[in-house]
């Protein structure tokens, strides 16, 4: 009797199933659109994501460019197969399918590997701004812990900003254990510094990064130019009434196929050496500017603070720098009327 009865109670679920379904998926959705939300809240991680459409974008469009090049030679190669009376073609559809069969064959890998080039993406932006996450981090904690090391990777760009960054943070400790903000000399190299200086550690990592994902895809657009102009030679072969001709045709047009490697990876070059710039301006003058702070800071304008406009997504760790210095100002400068 308790099985009938239990029965009896979740019979009317089982009949609503498909609205509890509804509902569910309702749900789902629902937090899944908060969670994009919450993705795109903060400056910096918009500016990471954009990084990795950015890396991915440019890949896309040079394959759009290349494959409409193709196209083109395609449409060339269907006229001359109508000019020597292979009627079974005369429908461009049939003549499309044929020679990119294996092309679409592609589509899952091309898409796999757009999808892997946006992670790679993201993670160059990380990489970008995790020199300023760092003294972010390191300034919220130091607050609270004056124990906290300051740690800067080996690796790590904006040799600037991270060497005098560890110098300065030293600087503080010190004064801190004595009770008491004093002034410092700036070491000689860096005393001369009045704008963004070229990045050479930078440049290379991202060079080589960048030059990683343009042979990967100039690979694996190089690839499908060779299927599709292949699949092209082989159907002259099996379809025409002289091979001679078409052989000689399609032999004359190897420097089509040339053109359109050396396009591709020009195309590449171009537009990923025009990215790390664009990336590099990104973040240059926010470097700079704390670097700037920190100097000033130390020679002793107490009132020094990071003021950036433009760079909304380094503002959150400026915010913590500039707070550190509030903290050191007020409980260790003994003269807080200068600035």
């Amino acid at each position: 009797m308790e099985k009938v009865g239990l029965f009896k109670i979740f019979l009317p679920s089982f009949k609503n199933l498909d609205k509890v379904y509804t509902v569910f998926m309702l749900i789902h959705a629902n937090r899944i659109k908060q969670e994009m939300r919450r993705l795109f809240k903060t400056e910096d991680t918009r500016f990471i994501i954009f990084t990795g459409i950015k890396v991915t974008a440019i890949s896309v469009i040079v394959n759009l460019i290349v494959y409409g090049f193709l196209f083109q030679v395609m449409r060339l190669n269907h006229a001359f197969f109508k000019a020597n009376g292979f009627s079974d073609i005369i429908d461009e559809s049939v003549f499309y399918d044929y020679l990119l069969t294996e092309v679409l064959e592609n589509l899952t890998l091309f898409f796999v590997f757009h999808v892997i080039l946006f992670f790679i993406g993201t993670y160059v932006g990380w990489l970008i701004l995790r020199p300023f996450k760092n003294i972010g981090d390191y300034c919220e904690q130091v607050i609270e812990n004056p124990n906290t090391i300051y740690k800067v990777d080996e690796y790590s760009t904006y040799k600037l900003l991270t060497r005098f960054s560890e110098f300065f943070f030293e600087f503080l400790r010190e004064s801190r254990k004595k009770g008491e903000l004093g002034t410092n000399s700036i070491p000689p190299q860096y005393a001369k510094i009045h704008q963004p200086v070229p990045d050479r550690i930078f440049m290379l990592h991202f060079g080589l990064l960048l030059v990683i994902i343009a042979l990967s895809t100039s690979v694996f657009m190089i690839q499908n130019t060779s299927l599709i102009f292949h699949n092209m030679v082989e159907l002259a072969q099996k379809t025409l009434a002289n091979p001679k001709i078409s052989n000689r045709f399609f032999n004359h047009q190897m420097f089509i196929i040339d053109d359109t490697v050396a396009l591709s990876i020009a195309l590449i070059a171009i537009f990923y050496i025009a990215l790390g710039f664009h990336l590099y301006e990104k973040v240059s003058g926010a470097a700079f500017g704390l670097f700037s702070t920190m100097r000033s800071f130390m020679k002793g304008n107490r009132f020094s603070r990071v003021h950036l406009v433009g760079y909304a997504y380094i503002r959150d760790y400026t915010r913590k720098f500039n707070k550190y210095l509030d903290f050191m100002q007020n409980n260790f400068d003994k003269d807080k009327t200068k600035g």
